[in-house]
């Protein structure tokens, strides 16, 4: 995809993300509300890290996972030489890894005049030292599309799904470190120049959850046979970014600055066949909240990301919040 395309895709709709493990058994005490400080940082995925006790969120434009710990102390964890502009992350403590999907739109501090669109990979950590593990590229599956890779889930078995926003795809890593394409469909295929597969999560009943922004949709998709999705009815939102399930399993989706800037929380009494609107939150739109997690004290907390303002050409804001949603 041309260099153009991708960034006008960009600026219409963007990466989010986000994870769905459940908190830990000794919660540690949280505040309600942190602020990052950090100028030209603008974070999209976040995730919360039980084991270590600390949040990890990814940065758009510096291209490294950063950590803050209960304290609202922020250190840089995780970075590579291949990580460009990181969208989606996932704490793995089960098996002390960090996940992260990475892709290159041409506005990070790291892209070249020329970078955009050629980045699709999957990098993993150690989850206490941020040591690179390993790096995996997706790009051979749109050798003649556009891609990015956006959000991870990850199920009871170790293995990885990544959604790709450009093309109809979900990928899958095994436990061997193995991609393949888990799944193409049509009604994953974004509009021109939109962002369509965005958010996913794992339930622990055995299938994923996953939004599409473009057309603002929620499905649900079979583990065993990924040809059978559907569409979970009576979930309303708009620009739905990253997603994620509290403890309860009700699921939490973030409502970009694309739109109005909420979070809404959503239960099933059907298995996710349709769903039903339980509380909303409103973060704001100039905020631009992204993504959720769910902490170790049983809360979710929602980061915003200020991305209207680095679409806008604006790289000195300094100030992002990460709060609690009711």
């Amino acid at each position: 995809m041309k260099n153009t395309i991708l960034i006008t895709a960009f600026s219409l709709l963007f990466a989010a993300c986000d994870s769905e493990k459940k908190s830990a058994s000794i919660p540690v005490s949280l505040q309600s509300k942190y602020t990052v400080t950090d100028i030209g940082l603008y974070p999209e995925g976040i995730d919360y890290d039980s084991k270590n006790e600390k949040f990890l969120f990814s940065s758009l434009y510096k291209g490294a996972v950063y950590a803050m710990n209960p304290k609202g102390e922020t250190t840089v964890f995780a970075t590579s030489s291949k990580l460009v502009l990181p969208t989606g992350i996932y704490t793995d403590e089960t098996r002390n890894r960090l996940i992260v999907a990475n892709a290159d739109l041409g506005i990070s501090q790291k892209s070249t005049s020329t970078s955009a669109g050629t980045i699709a990979t999957v990098s993993i950590f150690n989850l206490t030292s941020g040591a690179l593990i390993k790096e995996i590229d997706l790009k051979n599956f749109t050798p003649n599309a556009g891609s990015c890779l956006n959000d991870i889930a990850v199920d009871t078995d170790g293995n990885i799904y990544i959604t790709d926003s450009f093309s109809p795809n979900i990928y899958k890593i095994d436990t061997s470190f193995t991609a393949s394409l888990f799944v193409t469909n049509a009604l994953f295929q974004p509009a021109p120049n939109q962002f369509g597969l965005n958010g996913i999560v794992f339930h622990p009943d055995g299938y994923l959850l996953a939004v599409k922004t473009d057309d603002s949709k929620l499905f649900k998709i079979s583990i065993s046979n990924p040809s059978i999705i559907t569409e979970v009815t009576g979930a309303t939102f708009s620009a739905p970014d990253g997603i994620e399930l509290d403890k309860n399993n009700n699921l939490v989706v973030v409502e970009n600055g694309l739109a109005l800037g909420k979070t809404y929380t959503f239960s099933s009494n059907n298995n996710w066949k349709s769903a039903s609107k339980i509380s909303e939150t409103n973060i704001g739109k100039d905020d631009f909240p992204t993504t959720a997690a769910l902490a170790s004290d049983g809360n979710v907390y929602v980061i915003s990301s200020k991305l209207g303002k680095l679409l806008g050409g604006d790289k000195t804001q300094s100030s992002y919040d990460i709060q609690r949603i009711k």
